[in-house]
């Protein structure tokens, strides 16, 4: 059976290969990487320190400058995205507050336990295939949708699968048909489970340096 895993992978490579990717752009007011809910790995466990591996060999392939996203720390599941980017977050935001308040009443109903099965691609990432086991995950999306209200607005629909993103790339690709293949021999590849005990809402900040990536800090 052809996965949505399988479809990103296919309509992904052809452009990976000809060089016209997404690249992410350096983040503004309006854009993406907002404020979101997101599922953390314990950066102890087994499968974040696979994730970083893998990560660094991703980065290895396309190239020093892409986003580490699946590096120690960073490695994320997002739940769900709240609203365009704001740049300045005020500490008394009432809108902030209102999230919190509805993140706090959603809450999970124990450990959201992921099976991640292998990488693919997207446009515009080197991504880590999850699945959910049992129902935590999923359960609790749909509470905190209800949750929020009104304030559930900027994403209207369920996100339909769960990934981890190991690289976000932001300009050409060193050896993209290196790449490909390297993703193409790990597309069925397990690479363990992780339980996350917490849901947390975080903001994202662009961390330079020599694993560069859009850092996520808490935002209680």
């Amino acid at each position: 059976m052809t996965t949505k895993f399988d479809q990103l992978f296919t309509s992904a490579a052809p452009r990976i290969a000809a060089g016209t990717h997404h690249r992410e752009p350096v983040p503004r007011e309006g854009g993406r990487w907002p404020l979101s809910v997101v599922l953390r790995p314990d950066p102890g466990t087994a499968l974040a320190r696979s994730l970083d591996v893998l990560t660094r060999e991703a980065a290895a392939l396309a190239g020093p400058d892409h986003w580490q996203t699946g590096q120690l720390g960073s490695a994320h599941l997002t739940v769900r995205a709240l609203e365009p980017r704001r740049e300045h977050i005020p500490t008394d935001d009432p809108t902030a507050d209102r999230y919190r308040s509805a993140l706090t009443r959603a809450k999970l109903s124990g450990p959201a336990t992921f099976r991640v099965t292998g990488l693919t691609l997207t446009p515009g990432t080197v991504m880590a295939c999850a699945e959910p086991v049992g129902s935590v995950a999923d359960s609790f999306s749909d509470r905190l949708t209800a949750e929020l209200g009104t304030d559930a607005w900027y994403e209207t629909t369920r996100r339909d699968i769960w990934y981890l993103n190991l690289l976000h790339f932001t300009g050409d690709i060193a050896h993209p048909t290196a790449l490909i293949d390297w993703v193409a021999s790990r597309r069925a590849a397990p690479y363990g489970t992780v339980a996350v005990g917490n849901a947390e809402l975080v903001r994202a900040e662009l961390a330079a340096g020599e694993r560069p990536h859009m850092r996520l800090v808490s935002c209680g």
